[in-house]
């Protein structure tokens, strides 16, 4: 008899636990609480994002041949400069004198030149003083070739004294702002043409074969991040860059004319080159969706119950997916909150 007690105790207190453990299991589905997802229609575009900056086509790096001091200096930096106007000049005074001495010791020269040749009327005898005459008009003319090249190499050395600019631009760097100081022959001044500028990107080569000439970018900068600027490939270069990560390839991005004056060099920003466009496309929040074995899944309501239904997608764009297939327009999808 007391056996019998116990195990009907035992039964009964299991029964009571499966109640309340499945009473618990229903009350906690029954809990669950989902969002709602509509599906709608929209405009995708399947975009390759790549990092890059502002560069230039046409610029153009001077510096003196030697130090000196600058007794001239043109534009400042930032402000405008034209096809061969002077930027900084040297010190020349020296140089015109070293000038000035070499034209006298070729004037001399050319005299003695001349002298030689009317000493001889002109002719050169026979026999060894014809030789020895035919020596000294040869020694004669490589002297005076001689100073003809020092004159030329001083004529360079006071050329370089000046610096002129060879495209028109805005002078970028400039080392000094104001004359009377001693540069270096590593001091440097930077001209840059503004509407040369355009936008550099790097291209890995797994992705070379998606990009061709034309195609449209849209470019944003870091400086302006409220502004898209619509942009083509230039060009895309045929030698590869060698990096840590493997090997990219130069891309050249075109920028709005109307753009370039609030531009500067070295501007980081990303670039969206467009690989394909749809318009009026089902979609869905990627965040809507899940994945199992390779496949998408969403969850749907049919009557009371919540089940999952497969669906096909497409290309996808800034966290939004276009559905292909699975869905129609005012669907419903529900994701657990």
């Amino acid at each position: 008899m007391v056996t019998w007690l116990k195990t009907h105790k035992l039964w009964t207190f299991i029964i009571i636990i499966s109640l309340i453990f499945g009473a618990y299991r229903y009350y906690s589905s029954s809990q669950v609480e989902y969002t709602e997802h509509q599906v709608k229609r929209t405009n995708l575009r399947d975009t390759l994002e790549l990092s890059g900056k502002v560069s230039s086509d046409r610029s153009a790096s001077m510096r003196f041949l030697a130090g000196g001091l600058v007794t001239y200096l043109g534009p400042k930096e930032g402000e405008e400069v034209k096809q061969w106007q002077t930027i900084a000049s040297l010190d020349s005074r020296q140089l015109q004198k070293v000038m000035d001495q070499k034209l006298n010791l070729y004037a001399i020269q050319r005299n003695t030149f001349d002298q030689t040749i009317d000493d001889n009327d002109n002719s050169v005898p026979d026999g060894e003083l014809g030789d020895t005459l035919m020596r000294l008009l040869a020694k004669n003319q490589y002297q005076l070739e001689n100073t003809i090249k020092d004159v030329e190499y001083q004529d360079l050395t006071l050329k370089l004294a000046r610096l002129s600019s060879p495209i028109s631009g805005i002078l970028v760097q400039s080392p000094i702002n104001t004359p009377n100081v001693q540069v270096t022959p590593t001091d440097t001044w930077l001209v840059v043409d503004p509407d040369s500028l355009y936008f550099s990107a790097d291209l890995d080569e797994s992705d070379l074969s998606r990009v061709t000439l034309g195609q449209k970018v849209i470019i944003t900068l870091d400086a302006f991040p409220d502004r898209e600027m619509e942009s083509t490939v230039l060009s895309i270069a045929y030698s590869p860059k060698e990096t840590t990560v493997g090997t990219t390839y130069e891309i050249k991005l075109s920028l709005p004319k109307d753009e370039l004056s609030s531009l500067r060099l070295g501007l980081n920003g990303t670039s969206a080159i467009v690989l394909s466009e749809k318009d009026a496309v089902l979609s869905l929040p990627s965040s809507a969706l899940s994945v199992k074995d390779g496949r998408y899944f969403v969850t749907v309501k049919n009557g009371s119950k919540y089940e999952e239904r497969a669906i096909e997608t497409g290309i996808e764009n800034g966290g939004v997916v276009e559905i292909v297939s699975g869905l129609g327009d005012q669907d419903y999808v529900y994701t657990k909150k």
